[in-house]
């Protein structure tokens, strides 16, 4: 589950949640930094720290924005967690990921680079109007 070896990835990322690197056959979520720790710790939200999540199982990529907090992508697949409603919880779960606290463009690219990734290996993702 190291992402990928001596693989490179079609687009990597650093942000306030850790790393997220997009491989042509897979999406690799690392959890780690001290904003992480910090929140893990103080809400014992007890998160994978490493997730691995392959594309062609993928049915959607959702991008979930908040007024007050920061903003996730949420990648929805058969067994994935449910949305609980706890905006902390949904936001640290195993297929969330966060980048910052202001300015979320480069996640906004994530997640056409994941779709259309996805798209190439199969996926049915879910299309809104």
């Amino acid at each position: 589950m190291a992402g990928g070896g001596a693989e490179k990835p079609l687009m990597r990322i650093h942000g306030i949640g850790g790393r997220i690197s997009v491989y042509q056959d897979r999406v690799v979520l690392q959890r780690r930094g001290i904003f992480f720790t910090l929140v893990n710790l103080a809400f014992h939200l007890e998160r994978e720290m490493e997730s691995e999540i392959v594309l062609r199982h993928l049915t959607a990529v959702h991008f979930v924005r908040s007024l007050l907090f920061v903003q996730f992508l949420r990648f929805s697949y058969a067994g994935c967690p449910e949305p609980s409603g706890h905006y902390l919880r949904d936001a640290f779960a195993e297929n969330a990921f966060m980048l910052s606290l202001f300015d979320n463009r480069r996640l906004v690219k994530v997640l056409h680079c994941v779709s259309e990734a996805a798209l190439r290996s199969g996926a049915q993702l879910a299309v809104r109007p």
